[in-house]
């Protein structure tokens, strides 16, 4: 659990690092990377509109996929997994995925292709979109 919260601690003061430098608002204050870092760092971004001003540059939207990523890794800790089946359709045509806990994918019973849950409800999204 503690490598988990120094890759999360890691990964949030790098993007505040980035945010900063962007924003001209000098560097964070040098510390270790702990439960006060993560506060000081998460504070400093959601304050007086920073988070909204940094989320419209195009390089420092990571910020996004950096948070979906840890929710993901996150919940399946605690034992949060998708729905066994996704009505997505596979480019072989069918429509038999089914949660493979141990690959963290779907899997196609037909022919065996793995798409991500991301990719899954994109599928779903885009076929309905049509």
């Amino acid at each position: 659990m503690g490598e988990l919260l120094e890759k999360l601690t890691g990964g949030l003061l790098d993007f505040e690092d980035r945010a900063r430098a962007w924003l001209g608002a000098g560097e964070r204050l040098p510390g270790a990377r702990s439960a006060v870092a993560r506060s000081r760092a998460v504070g400093w971004l959601t304050e007086s509109g920073r988070l909204e001003s940094v989320l419209v540059r195009e390089d420092l939207v990571g910020l996004v996929e950096f948070a979906l990523s840890w929710r993901t890794v996150l919940e399946r800790m605690v034992g949060d997994e998708p729905p066994a089946w996704t009505p997505a359709r596979c480019s072989c045509g069918e429509r038999r995925f089914h949660w493979d806990v141990k690959a963290g994918f779907y899997v196609c019973a037909a022919c065996a292709t793995h798409v991500s849950e991301r990719e899954a409800s994109a599928r779903v999204e885009q076929e309905v979109a049509r």
